[in-house]
């Protein structure tokens, strides 16, 4: 693991996790109002949907980088750096589970969506030096990096066609897309 993302773990696992929720939020995002409807919203096929098209937006991006030198092996440190991160983030995200009040399916929505996270926070770290981050980073670590747990979208899907997207706007986030809506946060 390269010290930049070995950096940004150590700091993820510092943050004061899920010790704001239920405190307010500004009108920036939506709100729920405890665990279970976290769980519920995590779990929505629209949010997973959400986490997979911007963990393709970045892959995407990444892979329009391959005409310059060295970045087909940078690409395939991909897949052995997730299997480097997935037993540590899935031991750190246990330690979590306890402070949550919610039971079967919704503790699984919750650690699978955590973890995904934390593995694209660090993923968009490791190649921030090709691409700028595209949302983990901007727009979900904010959010972890205060106590809150993100757990949803509120609006429109995002866009699977990303291949026709001006670079530029992708880079400037996911607001300059024409993607309506808000995030979901408790």
């Amino acid at each position: 693991m390269k010290p930049r993302v070995k950096e940004k773990i150590d700091q993820i696992f510092s943050y004061p996790c899920f010790e704001s929720v239920g405190a307010p939020l500004p009108l920036t995002v939506s709100k729920v109002k405890n665990w279970s409807q976290a769980a519920k919203s995590c779990g929505f096929l629209k949010w997973g949907n959400n986490q997979l098209m911007a963990r393709n937006a970045l892959q995407e991006r990444i892979e329009k980088q391959y005409p310059k030198l060295g970045m087909w092996e940078r690409m395939q440190e991909w897949n052995p750096l997730c299997e480097e991160l997935r037993p540590i983030i899935h031991t750190f995200v246990d330690t979590l589970l306890p402070k949550i009040p919610v039971k079967d399916k919704g503790l699984k929505d919750i650690k699978g969506s955590v973890s995904w996270d934390i593995m694209f926070l660090c993923l968009e770290v490791e190649y921030a030096d090709v691409v700028n981050p595209v949302f983990y980073i901007p727009h979900l670590d904010p959010w972890y990096a205060s106590g809150h747990f993100p757990c949803g979208w509120d609006g429109d899907q995002f866009d699977h066609d990303f291949e026709n997207r001006d670079e530029t706007i992708l880079f400037n986030g996911w607001d300059n897309l024409g993607i309506h809506g808000k995030l979901i946060v408790y």
